[in-house]
């Protein structure tokens, strides 16, 4: 979206004024948004979530770079306008994990080239980075996965639990944590395998992402299943996107937060139930009939928010 374009919708024309009104306490979970599903103008991005009386973003994509890529102009830019407009960050994305584990091979290669993967020997120094843009910004947590997901990811589970505990180690010495996203592509993808993962790594340095769409494009049921399997103290996060179930075998559709299958008012009152104090972000992945990013994130906000009145 073009800034005259973004500057003529109604996010930024609320921002000429007073904030709106919105009719939940959006300070009730600490909320925000993966600020590339609005736009990789990150200032756009930021008056974005302003408009909804956000206080937090999650860095991935900003100005077409992934956060862990940032010559220092752009962190000393993104940090400027973190500070102009008041945001938190509240978790650094990194790509690190998504990848081969050396001797396997993916059960979802298609011969397309993936932007986030990077070879085995490109870890350490992903994870690096990723450390010092959390230092950076000012965040304790880093997004990870868990490798590309195998044929049959129990084949492999010592291993990596091996590869994320050395890792948790690393975090723990830099004062920061890893939250393992459960990850359709990768060998943990749901409730369930990111509780078996994480019982058998109890490093303090990592926890999860629950991520409930992702959980349902696996094919579990994410509320009640998924997030009854899970340690509820090592949720530190949660991303947040819904689907309907696609024609057979072309994976889900995505909507809007409440349009969707997920049992969102049930997951965000267990939330409360359980006293869950961790970050989350809208990660939206729909996208409306126009294809436009903004307008699509802003059904979905407004759809999450109907979500957390209810619940």
């Amino acid at each position: 979206m073009r800034r005259r374009e973004f500057l003529a919708s109604g996010a930024a024309m609320s921002l000429l004024g007073a904030l709106p009104v919105w009719p939940v306490d959006v300070s009730r979970f600490a909320l925000g948004v993966i600020t590339d599903e609005v736009t990789m103008d990150l200032e756009q991005a930021l008056l974005w979530a302003k408009s909804f009386g956000l206080q937090w973003v999650e860095l991935r994509f900003a100005w077409g770079k992934y956060v862990t890529e940032f010559a220092a102009d752009d962190v000393k830019r993104a940090q400027d306008l973190l500070t102009k407009h008041g945001m938190k960050v509240s978790v650094i994305d990194s790509a690190y994990f998504k990848t081969l584990l050396p001797g396997t091979q993916s059960k979802f290669n298609t011969g397309k080239a993936d932007p986030l993967q990077s070879d085995f020997g490109a870890q350490k120094g992903i994870l690096e980075r990723a450390m010092q843009r959390a230092k950076d910004f000012a965040t304790d947590k880093i997004r990870i996965f868990a490798f590309l997901r195998v044929e049959d990811p129990k084949s492999v589970f010592d291993r990596v639990a091996k590869e994320l505990e050395a890792s948790a180690a690393s975090a723990q010495r830099e004062g920061v944590r890893l939250v393992l996203e459960n990850e359709f592509t990768c060998n943990v993808a749901t409730g369930a395998e990111g509780a078996a993962m994480l019982s058998a790594v109890k490093s303090p340095a990592l926890g999860l992402n629950w991520d409930p769409g992702n959980a349902f494009e696996a094919g579990e049921m994410p509320f009640p299943n998924g997030y009854e399997a899970l340690d509820k103290k090592r949720i530190w996060h949660m991303h947040l996107k819904d689907a309907v179930a696609g024609p057979t075998g072309a994976g889900p559709v995505w909507k809007p937060v409440g349009g969707g299958s997920i049992d969102y008012v049930g997951q965000f009152r267990a939330l409360v139930k359980d006293g869950y104090n961790g970050t989350m972000s809208l990660e939206t992945h729909y996208l409306n009939a126009a294809k436009d990013k903004e307008a699509s994130s802003r059904e979905s906000m407004e759809g999450l928010l109907k979500v957390i009145k209810e619940a």
